[in-house]
This record gives C-alpha cells, structure tokens and sequence, in this order.
C-alpha cells in the first residue's frame, strides 16, 4: 500500500499545515514505508502465539493502596461560599 502526494496534501489542507512540495514528497514516502511495513506485519502468522501483556514478562511492582493524607473536607469548604450536604454549590452553567 502507498499513499499519494494528493493525499497527503488533503491531509495537510484539512490540518491547516502548510507544506512546500519537498516536504509532501518526505512525508509521502516515508507514510508509505511505515504503510508497507505494517502489511509486512499484518502476514506474519502468530496463530500460535499467545499475547503478552509485557515483552519481558515481569510483574509490575505496584505501591500499597495506603491512605496517606488526611480528609480535609471541612477546612476546603471553609473557603466554598455555598456548600451543601458536604458538596460545593456551583451557579448552573449548562441550560
């Protein structure tokens, strides 16, 4: 698969970048290589394989789920001009 130099200068127009000809030539060749690669990809056969959540598979080394911080609600609604129910009140921006 390749792409085309109109495309890209759709692509281009549609984004709002400007691009001289040197550039769409670059970008036009270089998509279609990563384009070609992919197809290479696409015919591997990995029916057998099973997927990996990791290339090393390692386990991910994770922190407690400790609580480190005090809940500081009534000093933050100290501050709020209107709270109700431990909730702020917000003047309605959406009809």
């Amino acid at each position: 698969m390749s792409v085309k130099k109109s495309e890209i200068a759709y692509i281009s127009s549609l984004s709002k970048l400007k691009m001289e000809d040197a550039e769409m030539d670059n970008y036009t060749r270089q998509i279609s290589e990563i384009l070609e690669m992919i197809q290479q990809l696409e015919k591997v056969d990995t029916h057998d394989i099973e997927p990996m959540a990791h290339p090393l598979n390692m386990k991910q080394r994770l922190r407690l789920d400790l609580v480190t911080e005090e809940n500081r609600r009534e000093l933050y609604q100290k501050n709020a001009v209107v709270f109700e129910e431990g909730f702020y009140k917000v003047p309605k921006v959406i009809e």
